[in-house]
């Protein structure tokens, strides 16, 4: 995220022409004040050694605070910047002026008396020249992190309502139906009782999804009612050959989740691992501290099936929507695993 102003060459010859003309005028209006026989309108060499003096101490400042940039930057460090900018730009400035001044003073051989009341004058004008300069700074940043921040904000919100709506696609699509129906066709002459109770549970399925389908959180003891429901649809088409063991008997009733997040996570592990008698599919849910792990065996198959890999990835997004906490996905060779944080 940028966070300094961008000036081109042409403006900085412009604020250098413009800066260097207000500040002489300033202080010929404060000297002005001050002096009565002060004339308000002085030389045009004054004004062009103010342009000259204003160029070169703020592109020295430039240069300053690019390199501050690199070790306290305006997004970590926003109060020691502030701080660490006003001083160093304050001190240089001062240096730079007086210095100047009075080097063209000693050259010109034209020494005059030192008053420190003139002196303290231009120093004070430096100073609030550079304290206004900072502000403004800090202002920017503080623009642009807000212009950001709403930025995120909305593709937080547009990434939230695609991945509810993918959440309720990813059970209409063809595939889950004609699985579904495929099942429930070979139960209705095999076992009544068994299709019966898969239509219970496929209605239960549809029912949780269009109930919570607009909710960013539900209690996580109703999502594991409603992974029930799923699990029972997944053995009632695989039998043996699939496990799901379910360890939450330690579930916080507080605990909250995301919709759907056990489900996706258990129909990831259906689609990309091999479910036979001789190899059945274990699959573990269980809860550990304020963490929610679903883990599998893995044991991919040969020839994948067509994913658009938008499972996890809209389950990450999500969590970023909706915690600091990342969400976890752990691969050993031998399992899969993936830990939701609970909010």
């Amino acid at each position: 995220m940028a966070n300094t102003l961008k000036i081109s060459k042409w403006m900085r010859w412009s604020y250098g022409i413009f800066l260097g003309m207000l500040l002489n005028f300033t202080l010929d209006v404060i000297f002005s004040l001050v002096y009565k026989n002060y004339k308000l309108f002085q030389p045009i060499e004054k004004y062009i050694l103010a342009i000259f003096l204003t160029y070169i101490v703020f592109e020295l400042l430039f240069f300053i605070n690019n390199k501050l940039n690199s070790k306290y930057s305006w997004n970590t460090s926003p109060y020691l910047r502030f701080g660490l900018q006003l001083a160093s730009n304050s001190f240089i400035a001062i240096i730079i002026v007086e210095g100047l001044i009075w080097g063209f003073v000693l050259l010109t051989q034209s020494i005059y008396y030192i008053r420190l009341l003139d002196e303290l004058i231009i120093i004070g004008l430096i100073f609030f020249t550079v304290l206004t300069y900072t502000i403004i700074d800090l202002g920017l940043f503080l623009l642009v992190s807000w212009r950001y921040s709403l930025a995120e904000l909305e593709r937080f919100k547009k990434e939230n309502a695609e991945i509810r709506f993918e959440s309720l696609r990813s059970q209409l699509n063809p595939h889950f139906l004609f699985n579904s129906l495929n099942t429930l066709s070979a139960l209705v002459y095999e076992d009544a009782e068994k299709a019966g109770l898969f239509i219970r549970e496929l209605s239960d399925v549809y029912r949780h999804i269009l109930e919570n389908k607009d909710n960013e959180v539900i209690k996580l003891k109703k999502e594991l009612d409603f992974a029930q429901s799923y699990i029972q649809l997944i053995k009632l088409r695989f039998g043996n050959n699939i496990i799901v063991d379910t360890d939450v008997s330690n579930t916080n009733d507080k605990f909250q989740i995301a919709p759907l997040t056990i489900q996706l996570l258990i129909e990831n592990a259906v689609k990309h691992n091999i479910i036979s008698r001789k190899q059945p599919l274990q699959i573990n849910i269980c809860i550990d501290g304020d963490t929610l792990i679903v883990k599998n065996k893995l044991q991919l198959k040969g020839s994948k099936e067509y994913s658009n890999q938008m499972g996890l990835k809209n389950i990450k997004s999500r969590y970023a929507f909706l915690t600091k906490r990342e969400v976890e996905v752990l691969v050993d060779g031998k399992e899969f695993a993936v830990k939701i944080p609970l909010l």
